[in-house]
């Protein structure tokens, strides 16, 4: 048995297309994308329709930097204070690339306020176990970052 020639459909593409075919006005491509609730309800029902499919019909969107929720805060560094700090952040939730000067006042989406605030410096501990012996666990993380909010 040749392998098929290229105007030939096989009876994967046939499925695939009797699949597009059955497409209903609550199709993705007509939803709206205009709000920060729009873009996440879009990434979850694509995400779904994704996996019901077993391919990648519909990519995942980010969200604009302008819709997501914001919060004023004042950017300091604790490891060098004088260094300015280029931020890049890109997920199937935002894209944000930005460098951020110590002291200045900033208006970051709320998942980069979170993001700096996950990062920082272990610190382990000696501690005792019940058996007698004795293992280093992390304690806690001292902060990189200090993200003062002003109201």
């Amino acid at each position: 048995m040749a392998r098929p020639k290229k105007n030939e459909t096989t009876a994967k593409d046939s499925f695939i297309d009797g699949i597009m075919d059955k497409a209903t006005k609550d199709d993705l491509k007509f939803m709206p994308l205009e709000s920060y609730e729009d873009y996440q309800e879009y990434n979850k029902r694509a995400r779904a329709e994704n996996k019901k499919y077993g391919y990648c019909r519909h990519q995942i969107k980010q969200c604009p930097e302008e819709l997501h929720p914001k919060q004023r805060v004042v950017f300091n560094r604790n490891d060098q204070p004088m260094n300015p700090l280029p931020v890049f952040v890109s997920n199937d939730k935002i894209h944000f690339k930005k460098t951020l000067v110590p002291g200045k006042e900033y208006d970051l989406p709320q998942c980069i306020v979170e993001h700096l605030h996950n990062k920082g410096v272990p610190v382990w501990k000696w501690y005792d176990n019940p058996d007698g012996s004795k293992e280093t666990r992390i304690s806690h993380y001292d902060p990189r970052f200090s993200l003062r909010s002003v109201f």
